[in-house]
């Protein structure tokens, strides 16, 4: 993919990030206006969702995983755009779904040639209508099958995205509410997945193992070549001299990165005490999982640190920011999966030029971020969850910290072991 131009992603900290995480959470709340209508034991299901760059271009793709050809005559796409708590678009379908086969539904204004030839419905008046923030229905004789995406809020959760089905397409379950970790968040446009599975993240086994680094990475500069202020996606081999808590490091300066003090980008570890701020719950413990677990031995490892595509490499204090990679793992996934951070609610351009197999990192880290809310782990613990883990550094009766050594044992082995 190419982009003209390189929106510098605004680093999510704080009380922006409750924010987001407090209106995804009144968006699921809002689901529930969908399936009020009885459902039906159809088997058909969205299995892709392509909301392309380019709005002509977008497709629905069906899967029908039963052992019997489907008539889709009773068939519609319901549409819910622009916030609507009520239907604002419908198209009936017509055709024939085989047995275990696809089925593509694409814009009649498309200007991909190629593409539209893998179409089994054109939608004769243009394009396909929504774009990321709205509900998209299949319905059967007035019963809800299948749904995806939000209704009564108008919030994008897709934009320019292709959303492809979580598990293995024989698996595959229709449901008349919508969960977005129901599905993986692909590169917008991936069209060489439509009507077939060769996509190789499928499963939450393989998103639970992270993204790697890919070759692609280890070729490009760290600095852009036209504008040295910010990054140009390289990922240079350094040396760790030194670690200050659970998202800022010390590395040693090489090829085009001037060393110091690195932030890790995504991330935002809760504080340990410093000058200008105060610890807070988890903080020691992500130090201490920061030092002891990720960066114990540094000598011993193969360290990089990668810059983000067009986003100033420079933060504040003058730090670095940057992405941290240790024997070819993302130190931020491995730190998000143990609970110790959250993640940004929103993915940006430049996420879109950071992937491991076509899937943007982002998409890995809320994943991850999503496992440790569901477990009650780290921040995600007590005492949002009361049944949650506590924070061995802190008294939540006194609001104090109580140690800079926690004992704590982190819920998984790192990968190198």
């Amino acid at each position: 993919m190419k982009f003209d131009k390189i929106h510098m992603l605004k680093y999510i900290r704080g009380d922006v990030m409750k924010k987001i995480i407090l209106f995804v959470i009144m968006s699921f709340a809002v689901l529930g206006l969908v399936a009020c209508k009885k459902d039906t034991d159809s088997p058909v299901v969205i299995s892709k969702v392509f909301d392309a760059t380019l709005q002509a271009n977008n497709i629905i793709e069906l899967y029908n995983p039963s052992e019997n050809a489907i008539d889709l005559k009773d068939y519609v796409l319901n549409f819910y755009t622009n916030g609507s708590t009520e239907v604002t678009q419908t198209i009936e379908l017509s055709g024939t779904i085989a047995a275990q086969s696809y089925f593509a539904i694409g814009s009649s204004n498309s200007n991909n040639t190629e593409v539209k030839s893998k179409y089994d419905m054109s939608y004769a008046e243009g394009s396909l209508p929504f774009n990321g923030n709205d509900g998209i229905e299949l319905n059967a004789k007035n019963k809800v099958v299948d749904f995806v995406g939000l209704v009564g809020l108008d919030v994008d959760y897709s934009k320019d995205l292709t959303m492809i089905r979580l598990g293995e397409k024989e698996d595959y379950k229709p449901s008349t509410t919508f969960d977005m970790f129901s599905f993986i968040y692909y590169l917008p446009d991936m069209f060489d997945y439509l009507k077939n599975d060769d996509h190789e993240i499928k499963t939450l086994e393989d998103i639970y193992q992270g993204p790697r680094l890919e070759e692609q990475y280890l070729e490009l500069p760290f600095l852009s070549p036209s504008d040295p202020t910010v990054g140009g996606g390289g990922a240079i081999l350094t040396s760790n001299s030194g670690v200050a808590d659970g998202d800022t490091a010390t590395f040693v300066g090489t090829s085009g990165f001037s060393g110091g003090s690195v932030r890790y980008y995504y991330i935002n570890t809760p504080e340990v005490d410093g000058s200008n701020v105060d610890a807070e719950p988890w903080g020691y413990v992500a130090s201490k999982y920061n030092k002891e677990y990720l960066l114990n031995s540094p000598h011993q490892k193969e360290i990089r640190i990668q810059s983000i595509p067009g986003v100033k490499v420079q933060e504040t204090y003058n730090r670095s920011l940057g992405l941290v990679w240790i024997n070819g793992h993302l130190s931020q996934f491995l730190i998000v999966r143990e609970g110790l951070s959250a993640v940004p609610g929103q993915y940006s351009a430049a996420d879109y030029l950071l992937t491991y197999k076509n899937v943007p990192y982002l998409t890995f880290l809320r994943f991850a971020e999503n496992r440790a809310k569901q477990n009650g782990w780290g921040v995600f613990g007590y005492p949002t969850n009361p049944d949650g883990e506590h924070s061995p550094d802190w008294n939540f009766v006194s609001n104090t910290n109580t140690t800079t050594n926690p004992v704590w044992t982190p819920h998984f082995e790192s990968p190198w072991l």
